[in-house]
């Protein structure tokens, strides 16, 4: 079983496969998707990392990748890669507790804290944004 509900690495999700996925949570996919595309340079695109992982939706900005969307039935996670100038401004900005939470427990590597969040509902909607725009700050 893989991490995305598209885990079969012959089948490049689309719009509709995604849709059909995510449910209702469809609308919050396109709202980050969205976010994303008013960064400078804004870019996508779909990645297959293996069997365990899945395909997974990178959000850039230029050749900097932002975030990585991983679709599940009805939600999706969505992967983040700070360093530590974005950990500090994480630190410092009004994150729920439980994503703070999660950060702080990501072990420290060259590339940064990597580390999930679910989006599921409106609140992780902009949880994911104000996470998004602490990563293109910095």
């Amino acid at each position: 079983m893989s991490l995305s509900i598209f885990g079969e690495k012959a089948f490049l999700p689309d719009n509709e496969a995604v849709a059909a996925a995510l449910g209702p949570c469809k609308a919050l996919w396109d709202a980050v998707k969205a976010r994303a595309a008013a960064y400078e340079k804004p870019g996508e695109e779909w990645k297959y990392y293996s069997k365990k992982a899945g395909w997974s939706l990178l959000l850039k900005s230029g050749k900097r990748t932002l975030v990585y969307l991983i679709p599940q039935a009805g939600g999706f996670k969505m992967n983040v890669v700070f360093g530590e100038r974005a950990v500090a401004a994480a630190r410092e900005a009004q994150l729920p507790p439980a994503v703070l939470q999660r950060m702080e427990e990501a072990a420290p590597y060259m590339e940064g804290r990597s580390f999930m969040i679910d989006v599921k509902a409106e609140a992780d909607q902009e949880t994911a944004k104000q996470l998004m725009e602490i990563k293109y700050q910095n």
